[in-house]
């Protein structure tokens, strides 16, 4: 095989289905490129190489586990072993062998052979439960459509690879409703690196199918009526055309286009967001501004690819009802922000509501007419605010979590993605001008179910005072509501006063019609930002990255003092667990304190550099999530165990301190209310 020969793959083959246009980019060294979702990233920390090691035993004896792999990355030599070893016996297993028909290529996570039959196996760690449907109104469900085209794909290219065999296709899933039997299940596959750097997951020599017995946590699902159903309705994209819908039209079409190099143009849509081929700081082409030049815009016409430099309509937040919102700011037919007709994105339902802050219609209003007049001018609802504020009790207590759901649970008796809470950071805003980092838990220790201790330990720290308590988001209350089942089954000696101080501090959903609120309720920051404050410069975003620049950028005090390198030192005001000193806000860091942490690379202690070059400086959710995974899973020294236990200190420390700045921010800001929007 020439290895100049261009492969149609099935990564292309999905990218393609998403948006034909997207094949003329990929792989195409003009173009820029982001990265389309980090797949490594959510397989690391989702456990998705753990359940890919864990279901080569369900499919083989255990000696001969590792040699079914085809461990080589040549195309040439994977079809070639590929090849010998399906010819080599009549029940062959197979693990990430190579198929090939013209220049359609798969690798197929496991194949069986039984005689003249080949089951087909597309290993995911998605969780599937008993109720779970694939089709619906003879359409695929749009929660597993990505799943059953990918199976599909490869079923298309077995059957004409390998016309003499009959195909079976199949799903492996996580068992959603099954529970491990025993703990350490997760232990069991080590995550570690080899001498190229790739990811790889290590079994204990003498680990065989009877040690893990856990194998009811992959079910596996028959797909071949759902595949048959798909080879004869349209794919779902409307810029495909109707003699090429149907999926076996589909890829052979989109292949090439692929091979051709032809670029199908595609109509511009709010989807277009989530685009990697933009520029960004590159300097090649923009694949994104290309698309949206090609497209005839109301009263504009075609613009050119340098035009596409101010906001655009994907930019804008949608809040509430987004699928409806989105499809009317594309009939507008406008590409920028600053064009849109606020009015005809009012929803219905806000015709005449009365609410304390703005609604999200008006939000929306707030962020057009920024545009239209280029201020960088804040919107304040500060009377609003202060009659909220008046209902919430001094000091103010502010946490975080960071949890983990894995597929491959960590202990018996837990299920597939439970929550496992491992960390939380509280910090106390007192009335007088103090901020105390009060508190911090961290479970840390390989084997270790933290669920009960947290929420001990959390009690013990919030029943230090009777003043109100934040949180940013909902996920800190789903999680404290999903530990209520784990004090149910563990039955731990204080479980009642547990209980008790899970219902005082969150709500909860009990029918339709009745929800459940604590006298102690905490209170949703994030609820607050989307109801009383709209800043430009966090641009269409409400996450608490992009509000905390905002709010030092909007409100000087806040930004001059934690600009002060002694904010710990002499005033005392001011007192950290994990921090000496620190200055939070930077020339260099642009006013984002997340950027002034320090990377793991920096500590002493690292044996084994490459383990963490995924996490940098452990500075958002999923990263945290990752290396507490690799505490729990990784071949790693004592050292470099306290380095990740130190870092995720650090990272959570933050999220509660930029809590309190923006609090502080919300009480010196100015009020302002002043745009009028002209339709």
């Amino acid at each position: 095989m020439n290895k100049a020969t261009p492969l149609f793959t099935k990564s292309l083959f999905n990218q393609g289905l998403s948006c034909p246009t997207k094949l003329f980019y990929s792989k195409n060294e003009q173009y820029a490129n982001q990265q389309e979702g980090d797949s490594f990233m959510e397989a690391l920390a989702k456990g998705g190489f753990q359940v890919g090691e864990m279901s080569k035993f369900k499919y083989c004896n255990d000696p001969y586990r590792e040699k079914i792999t085809v461990d080589t990355l040549n195309y040439e030599d994977a079809l070639r072993i590929t090849n010998e070893k399906l010819q080599a016996s009549t029940d062959a297993v197979i693990a990430e062998g190579a198929f090939r028909f013209g220049n359609l290529f798969i690798r197929a996570d496991i194949i069986v052979r039984d005689g003249n039959t080949i089951k087909l196996i597309e290993v995911k760690s998605k969780s599937i439960s008993k109720d779970d449907v694939f089709i619906k109104k003879n359409k695929p469900v749009t929660s597993w459509q990505p799943y059953l085209y990918d199976i599909a794909f490869q079923t298309y290219v077995l059957e004409k690879a390998l016309p003499q065999f009959k195909i079976r296709p199949y799903l492996l899933l996580i068992n959603k409703d099954a529970v491990a039997h025993r703990d350490g299940l997760n232990q069991l596959f080590k995550v570690s690196k080899d001498s190229k750097g790739r990811t790889k997951v290590v079994v204990g020599e003498n680990v065989t199918a009877a040690d893990i017995g856990d194998f009811d946590l992959l079910r596996e699902v028959p797909l071949r009526e759902v595949i048959d159903i798909l080879n004869v309705i349209p794919v779902p994209n409307e810029n495909v055309p109707v003699e090429h819908s149907r999926l076996t039209e589909f890829i052979p079409w989109a292949e090439s286009l692929y091979i051709s190099k032809i670029r199908h143009w595609c109509k511009p849509s709010m989807r277009c967001k989530k685009c990697t081929f933009k520029k960004g700081k590159s300097t090649k082409k923009c694949g994104f501004s290309e698309c949206w030049a090609n497209h005839e815009w109301s009263e504009l016409g075609k613009l050119s690819a340098s035009q596409f430099k101010e906001p655009m309509v994907t930019e804008l937040w949608m809040g509430l009802g987004g699928a409806s919102i989105s499809k009317n700011v594309m009939l507008q037919n406008v590409p920028f922000i600053s064009m849109l007709k606020p009015e005809a994105l009012r929803p219905a339902s806000e015709h005449g509501a009365v609410r304390l802050g703005m609604s999200p219609f008006e939000r929306r209003k707030y962020q057009i007419e920024a545009n239209k007049l280029k201020t960088s001018s804040y919107i304040f609802y500060r009377d609003d605010f202060l009659t909220q504020k008046s209902e919430w009790n001094y000091p103010y207590n502010m946490i975080d979590f960071e949890t983990s759901t894995v597929a491959l649970p960590y202990f018996k008796g837990t299920a597939p993605y439970e929550t496992v809470a491992f960390q939380f950071s509280h910090h106390i805003m007192y009335e007088d001008g103090r901020v105390v980092h009060h508190n911090d838990f961290i479970s840390w220790k390989e084997g270790e179910y933290p669920n009960i201790e947290f929420v001990r330990a959390l009690k013990d720290s919030l029943e230090s005072n009777d003043g109100s308590i934040f949180r940013y988001a909902a996920h800190e209350n789903t999680v404290l509501n999903k530990i209520k089942e784990d004090i149910a089954l563990l039955k731990p000696t204080d479980a009642d006063e547990l209980l008790a101080f899970i219902n005082e501090i969150t709500q909860e959903k009990i029918d339709k019609s009745q929800i459940r609120y604590g006298w102690r309720n905490m209170i949703d920051m994030a609820e607050l930002v989307r109801s009383f404050y709209y800043s430009p410069y966090a641009g269409g975003s409400n996450s608490i990255k992009q509000i905390l620049p905002a709010i030092i950028n909007d409100c000087p005090d806040v930004g001059t003092r934690f600009s002060d390198e002694n904010l710990y030192g002499r005033l005392k005001h001011y007192s950290s667990r994990n921090f000496d000193n620190h200055t939070w806000i930077t020339e260099e860091t642009k006013r984002d304190p997340y950027k002034t942490l320090p990377s793991l690379t920096e500590f002493d202690g690292i044996q084994d550099i490459e383990l963490f070059d995924d996490l940098g400086e452990v500075a958002d959710g999923s990263a945290a999530m990752t290396a507490y995974n690799k505490l729990q899973w990784s071949f790693i020294s004592e050292n470099e165990r306290v380095v990740l236990k130190d870092a995720l200190l650090r990272y959570c420390e933050l999220d509660t301190l930029a809590m309190v700045m923006i609090m502080q921010g919300f009480i010196a800001l100015d009020s302002r209310i002043y745009y009028q929007i002209n339709n």
